[in-house]
């Protein structure tokens, strides 16, 4: 049953009453296991519940930790595509004398175009909130965002809290959050930096059910920037003494009333160059600059033991060399012990991180139950030690269920992996099994954000991708389906950015927009391009999935729909005095065709509505019933239908949500409720191989990915693989179990060597056991096997287990050489001496772990082979390192430090 949702009016403040906890029966959502992927801006622990730890980010909501089962929990699922706004966290405030309550202040932006922020309320940990609209705006992916929270409830009197904004001063609320009101004896009432950095109520000051008499308030400037207020904030003071070349960034207080702050040059997360951690004894109101160990940056996040107030714990902030640092003081911050420097880690549940180095250390925070863990943040996920005190520190980077990959790009190929990502900062993955984060890591060169990504109806291995990098040509194609890339040899004349890219049917040609450039095409892998005409430069396009000699764009600024039927040479127009949409309102718009149908188009426009072309863009008929439309999507058809599903983003008699049709557009079922929205949406495809999957990629939840739950004819429960030994013969015991099975043929046991060409080894009929065995002769075979179980139904439709894998070699690596070190000209020459052949990735990073180059897949042999790599992506003199990977598994060979 779908649960209802009640509109809660309140005097001088709207609140919006959204559950977490309804979920759709028919369709279930997950997350596709990337791991991480964006900044985690802090973290807030409950002073009085163990293991209540919450986690805000810049662009990708909340989270709460579940420490039974180690993974954290989306606490802000509800907030859809007109929600984007409150997607930034700009702060979370626990109220400690009651475990269940807890405050989000959200906004993105302070610039004139942004819409104004809200304070959420929730009394059951974050499962149902209530939104308070402010009538300020917040920054919450702005300058500023990793500083301390800003955000408090009063620890005596649970009714007040006060919020320190971006912009616009100091607030209050004496009603739980729901409404707030300017503090006009604050000082500075409006801020031209990043604005209130902390606020800390001195519990000391008052007693259970009367307000707090001193409180602290920090701000991110120079000059004065500490305030004090000792009669519950009717007035304010500056705190003498106070350092002012400085801003004070974040701070805590001990349990015997000492208070560190940590202080930068500016706000952050960027650009900070210089910075400083200060004692204050409050009592006195006395400052002590603490020393530390030198190095450029600031310092950002700081803890104190709740249980021990002389150790304390400091994170710095943009040192970019050797790396960024936490350090840990036991003696009040006389003496400090680098905690990173020679850590072990552990990221082998998001092998992309392999290399990766902790940067944008915003926050670190010692558990207040459990002295001997603690936590700290990166602009890529959040990492654990359970023995803080040990040395070395072991760091395990604990992201299950938090993703906040930012998805620019999907597409399922018609065979072969279910998944190819264009993601944010990252590149992109080719996702081998959607429910592990890939093996071999992001794409490789690596060339940070990717933009667009496409792949070839019918030669599934041919897969574009673009980015926005000159030095990589912008984009880069692919003959194995995403496991090697080759960058195009050149780019159209004027390209700026990678814009967007598309495929023949075939993959015989490709047509690119590029940022800044001509729309043009390519039918020699990008070696060369000719400018296409009849069409405007920036038009996105698509390919026909049928006759590859046809190409559609939809000009939403002119009404116009593009057609090419030459291959991209030239453009003609189709249909014309189409939705007309503003600049800022073009993202709405999408040209999509559907795979086994030639001239079959769809086109999004937003508010405007779903169109749909039978004759190559001729002309467009409107979807009736669609009130908006913002993506669209095409999956395996239903069942004994022959066209394929329809999916949209949209909203269907006036509700929002994703809605799938199944009769080719006449009616539509909404397939999440209002608990799943996942914020805003970025890309969006839908699985041609298995019906009812539908993918996706958000604006900072990762990617998601739903199964119609009613349509599946097996869940798998478990899936595993382990080597036997019989006399001579080594089998691999693959086994299975299910759930449950529903008009189930057959299994088929698949295998591969390379996640790329899956070869069927045998089939086990279905009998309802519920439990399988299938043993795989692999005397003859070497390396990493790949198994999955392709269940087959009655009416040929099919659903994949996930991927299970068995080492058959183990391999030991030996010795790997640089020279000459330092390098003579551009070059440096690598010999890897290898006891087996294998395939390899190297990759040259800067001193900070930054990834300055990254080969393709290089396979070596047996004994010494030489490699010639490119050494000109550093600045000489400084130090940097080679890495080498293995290709299959991602797992670290060697790391050698050079001098360039």
């Amino acid at each position: 049953m779908e649960k209802k949702y009640s509109i809660k009016i309140l005097l001088l403040a709207s609140a919006w009453i959204i559950s977490a906890n309804a979920f759709s029966q028919s369709y279930t959502w997950k997350n596709v296991k990337i791991g991480g992927g964006g900044f985690v801006s802090g973290l807030i622990f409950h002073p009085s519940q163990n293991d209540l730890l919450y986690a805000r980010t810049d662009v990708g909501g909340a989270y709460r930790w579940n420490a039974v089962t180690s993974n954290w929990i989306p606490i802000t699922d509800f907030m859809g595509q007109d929600d984007e706004n409150y997607s930034g966290v700009l702060s979370i405030a626990t109220d400690p004398n009651d475990v269940n309550r807890v405050y989000m202040a959200t906004g993105l932006y302070t610039a004139w175009w942004a819409g104004n922020a809200a304070v959420f309320s929730s009394t059951d940990k974050g499962s149902t909130w209530t939104r308070h609209n402010l009538t300020i705006k917040l920054g919450g992916n702005e300058d500023g965002r990793n500083s301390g929270e800003r955000l408090a409830v009063d620890p005596n009197l649970g009714s007040i809290l006060y919020l320190g904004s971006s912009k616009d001063g100091l607030w209050k609320s004496t009603d739980y959050g729901s409404n707030w009101s300017k503090v006009n004896s604050f000082p500075v009432s409006t801020f031209s930096g990043a604005g209130v950095s902390f606020v800390l109520f001195d519990k000391s000051t008052g007693t259970t059910g009367n307000a707090t008499q001193t409180i602290y308030v920090g701000i991110m400037q120079t000059g004065t920037n500490l305030y004090k207020s000792t009669d519950g904030g009717v007035t304010w003071s500056a705190v003498p003494g106070q350092p002012t070349t400085l801003m004070p960034l974040q701070g805590v207080l001990a349990s015997n009333g000492t208070m560190y702050i940590t202080y930068a040059d500016n706000p952050g997360p960027s650009n900070i160059t210089t910075g400083a951690v200060y004692k204050l004894i409050t009592s006195t109101n006395t400052f002590t600059a603490l020393t530390l160990p030198a190095g450029q940056g600031g310092f950002s996040g700081v803890s104190v033991d709740a249980s021990n107030a002389n150790t304390v714990v400091v994170s710095t902030m943009d040192r970019w060399w050797p790396r960024d640092e936490i350090f840990r003081s036991t003696d009040g911050g006389n003496t400090w012990t680098a905690l990173l420097t020679s850590a072990t880690w552990n990221q082998t549940s998001a092998p992309y991180t392999t290399g990766y180095t902790a940067h944008w250390i915003a926050d670190v925070e010692i558990d207040p139950f459990d002295n001997t863990k603690a936590w700290f943040v990166t602009g890529y996920g959040v990492f654990q030690t359970t023995n803080i005190s040990a040395a070395p520190v072991s760091w395990t980077f604990q992201n299950a269920g938090l993703e906040e990959m930012v998805s620019l790009s999907l597409a399922s190929p018609a065979s072969g992996v279910p998944l190819l990502s264009a993601e944010g900062d990252h590149d992109g993955f080719r996702h081998v099994d959607v429910d592990i984060s890939p093996v071999a890591g992001k794409f490789s060169p690596s060339y940070s954000s990717n933009g667009s990504i496409d792949v070839g109806q019918t030669n599934t291995n041919y897969v574009v991708r673009t980015y926005n990098n000159s030095s990589g040509n912008y984009g880069a194609y692919s003959t194995n389906q995403g496991a090697g890339w080759t960058i195009f040899g050149s780019y159209p004349a004027g390209t700026t950015g990678g814009g967007s890219i598309a495929l023949s049917a075939n993959a015989a040609t490709i047509v690119w927009s590029p940022d800044g450039a001509a729309v043009s095409y390519s039918t020699n892998n990008g070696t060369t391009w000719t400018a296409a005409t009849g069409i405007s430069s920036g038009q996105a396009v698509t390919g026909d999935k049928v006759n590859s000699n046809k190409f559609y764009g939809y000009n939403a600024t002119t009404g116009i729909c593009h057609v090419s039927t030459n291959g991209g040479v030239s453009f003609s127009d189709g249909a014309t005095g189409l939705p007309l949409l503003q600049s800022w309102e073009l993202w709405m718009a999408q040209t999509r065709s559907v795979f086994g149908v030639e001239g079959d188009v769809w086109l999004t426009s937003g508010y405007n509505g779903l169109y749909h072309s039978v004759n190559s863009g001729a002309s467009f008929t409107k979807i009736t019933g669609v009130d908006a439309a913002y993506k669209v999507a095409f999956g395996m058809a239903a069942g004994a239908a022959t066209y394929p599903a329809i999916y949209i983003q949209g909203r269907v008699g006036g509700t929002y949500g994703f809605y799938r049709s199944i009769d080719g557009g006449s009616t539509w079922a909404r397939i999440n409720d209002d608990a799943h929205n996942f914020l805003a949406v970025r890309s969006f495809t839908a699985d041609p191989k298995i019906y009812g999957r539908v993918y996706i990629g958000t604006s900072g939840r990762g990617i998601i990915y739903g199964d119609d739950a009613t349509a599946l004819p097996v869940l798998f429960s478990s899936v595993g693989v382990s080597a036997r030994n019989v006399s001579n013969t080594t089998f691999a015991d693959v086994k299975w179990t299910t759930a449950s099975e529903r008009n189930v043929a057959y299994f088929a046991v698949e295998r591969t060597t390379d996640t790329i060409q899956w070869k069927e080894v045998g089939r086990v009929n279905s009998n309802q056991l519920r439990s399988y065995k299938y043993s795989d002769d692999i005397t003859a075979l070497n390396g990493t096997l790949f198994y999955r179980i392709k269940e087959v139904d009655y009416d040929n439709r099919v659903t994949y287990s996930s991927v299970v894998s068995l080492r058959r070699t183990a391999v030991s690596y030996t010795k790997v050489n640089v020279w000459p070190n330092p390098p003579v000209g551009n070059i440096i020459k690598v010999n890897i001496s290898s006891p087996v052949g294998q395939n390899v990735v190297i990759r040259l990073l800067d001193a900070s772990g930054r990834i300055m180059y990254s080969s393709s897949i290089i396979g070596i042999s047996t004994g010494n082979n030489i490699i010639e790599l490119p050494a000109v992506q550093f600045t000489k003199g400084n130090i940097a390192f080679i890495e080498i990977l293995n290709a299959t598994n991602s797992k670290q060979i060697e790391v050698i430090k050079f001098i360039n």
